[in-house]
């Protein structure tokens, strides 16, 4: 039996993610592209078409979410080290069988960022004057909440199981609250994996004493962009991964259901054996017995015959 300690929770992760950092960190350039892209695009129609930022540029994640798949897929296979080819080919490959879904998703993501998003601004502000408007606020929160839960499931579940995608939707809604214990590890997971990258910023705010406001400013920014095409999408999608795949993985799969059903049916054939099991009559004076009248005996809630029960503690004398 092997004495070495089992590599478990965080830091698995840590020592999977490093180990992998430049495999990770090239998933991370090749979605830079298309979502450099796609935030270009909603920029430009935002400053010269449609003038509401907190509408306009979300758009984002719809045009870049189909190629977010390559990272949900490749960021799997390099966590659980199952590359079959060049990360590249699975990485398009991956866009090309879940483009339609993960458009879905995409939209679905926006709709719920927009929603939620502007429901708690507006019933916050709105809280000042009635108490009321604090149910509303907490109804808000709890949709932002549900929905970020949801994606959490929607991209594995659609990239790595073969259902349609109602039962998609389905499976990923029930396990929002179903599976609370891996949601909330992931969330975990993700804030402390962004607050570390947040660490360095602080430092060169604190830097503006000494370079100035603008140069600190346009550093930032220029850190910022690296950590958000560099290291947060695959970063956060391994975390994700981690936390809540191994779970899904057992429900849907049917592993959940097989352990429930084995469960059940040894529970009926242990009632059945019980049922079946032989009385001993240890309780029963033979010499009263046969001194009873009639046929049959009430022994336990019964009928039994005086003949069996005569044999049977015959038996057991003679043993």
């Amino acid at each position: 039996m092997t004495t070495e300690r089992k590599k478990m929770g965080i830091e698995k992760f840590i020592s999977n993610y490093f180990s992998n950092l430049g495999k990770f960190v090239l998933v991370n350039l090749i979605f830079a592209v298309p979502f450099a892209v796609a935030f270009v695009l909603c920029y430009l129609l935002c400053k010269f078409l449609l003038p509401y930022p907190t509408v306009v540029l979300p758009l984002t994640m719809v045009l870049a979410a189909p190629f977010y798949s390559g990272v949900v897929v490749v960021s799997k296979n390099i966590y659980y080290d199952e590359l079959a080819f060049s990360i590249f080919s699975e990485y398009i490959s991956a866009v090309k069988e879940n483009f339609k879904a993960f458009l879905l998703h995409g939209i679905v993501a926006y709709v719920a960022f927009v929603g939620c998003y502007h429901g708690i601004i507006i019933y916050k502000a709105l809280s000042a004057a009635s108490p009321v408007f604090y149910v509303m606020f907490f109804v808000s929160l709890l949709l932002a909440l549900f929905f970020v839960f949801l994606l959490y499931g929607l991209p594995m579940m659609s990239a790595f199981f073969d259902l349609k995608l109602k039962d998609v939707y389905k499976n990923s809604a029930l396990m929002t609250f179903g599976e609370l214990k891996a949601n909330f590890l992931a969330t975990v997971g993700v804030v402390a994996y962004l607050a570390v990258l947040s660490l360095p910023i602080m430092i060169l705010g604190l830097l503006s004493f000494v370079w100035g406001e603008v140069v600190a400013l346009y550093t930032i920014f220029a850190y910022v962009a690296l950590a958000v095409l560099l290291l947060v999408p695959s970063g956060v999608s391994s975390i994700i991964t981690a936390s809540v795949y191994p779970d899904m993985k057992r429900v849907i799969s049917g592993e959940a259901k097989k352990n429930i059903e084995t469960i059940r049916k040894e529970d009926e054939e242990e009632k059945i054996k019980e049922e079946h099991k032989a009385p001993e009559f240890s309780d029963i004076d033979m010499a009263q017995l046969e001194k009873s009248s009639g046929e049959y005996v009430f022994y336990n809630g019964k009928m039994i015959k005086k003949s069996v029960i005569m044999e049977e503690l015959k038996e057991r004398e003679g043993q």
